[in-house]
Formats: structure tokens, C-alpha cells, sequence
């Protein structure tokens, strides 16, 4: 057997070389190539759902407001994202009110869980103070916007 291994050492070193790197590739790929397809990791554990029902009524209280066009919904995670399109005579204020009462529309344990954010606005983008944005953390019982901005000529 000794003598196995002495004629034959370089190629056994080769070989156990050869292994080595394959296991080290392996486990490169594992680390650059996983495809456990969670997307969102640990962060969605404990998810608590909304039934399509809930999107629908949320739609269509928006689509009640008679300043309102067109309005999407989709969640992403633990964010509900809420798009809304208005009339080009709204103002501020209006389309800030056009959401007033659509977190209701979710259950407590839904509102602790998700965040929501909307987006409002206009079919005309050069007015000056759309799209605005309202944030409403889970913790959080009020929505947050977007500060009123004003439109600069930065050509000058």
C-alpha cells in the first residue's frame, strides 16, 4: 500500500487539491446563487392577509369621490401601495382629503402589520405641486405627505 502511495503522490495531492476546490465552489455558489426565492427574507413572517374583497372596497370608496379618475392598489410586502389619479382642477388639499377613511376599510391586526403609501396625482404633469406622496407607518395612526414644493427653473 506504502508503496502505492509513494509512486502515485502527486496525482492522490492533485486529486484531494481537485476536491477541495470543488467544495469551495460549491459553497461560493451557495452564498452568490441562493435560490430560496424569498425575496423579502424573515421580514414577512407572521404575514397577515387582505382578501381581495378589501382591495375592491378600498377601489371603489376612492372611486366614489368625485374628483378621483383612476385608482390602483398592490401590495409589495408589508406595504400597501395606493395609486390615485385626480382631476386636473384638485388641489392640495382636496386630493390630500380624498383618502380620509380608507385605513378603516382594514382590520386592526392589518393596520398594525402593514404600511401604507399613497401616491396622488394628476393627469397633467406640469402642475406644480403634484404627484404627492402620504406615508402611514403601522405604528402610526395619521399619514405623513409629502411637503408642498414648488417647481424651480434650474437653467438658470
Amino acid at each position: 500500500m506504502m508503496k502505492l502511495v509513494k509512486k502515485n503522490k502527486f496525482t492522490i495531492i492533485a486529486v484531494v487539491l481537485f476536491i477541495i476546490f470543488m467544495l469551495g465552489v460549491s459553497e461560493i455558489k451557495k452564498v452568490f446563487f441562493s435560490n430560496n426565492g424569498a425575496v423579502y427574507g424573515d421580514r414577512l413572517v407572521g404575514k397577515v392577509e387582505v382578501s381581495k374583497d378589501t382591495y375592491t372596497q378600498l377601489e371603489s370608496k376612492l372611486k366614489e369621490n368625485e374628483r378621483v379618475e383612476s385608482v390602483s392598489v398592490r401590495e409589495n410586502g408589508r406595504l400597501i401601495n395606493i395609486s390615485v389619479t385626480v382631476l386636473n382642477d384638485t388641489s392640495l388639499e382636496d386630493a390630500k382629503s380624498v383618502t380620509d377613511g380608507i385605513v378603516d376599510l382594514f382590520t386592526d391586526n392589518q393596520k398594525g402589520y402593514y404600511d401604507f403609501q399613497i401616491f396622488i396625482s394628476k393627469t397633467d404633469p406640469s402642475e406644480n405641486n403634484f404627484p404627492i406622496i402620504g406615508y402611514r407607518h403601522h405604528n402610526n395612526s395619521e399619514f405623513v405627505w409629502s411637503k408642498d414644493r414648488d417647481k424651480t427653473d434650474i437653467s438658470s
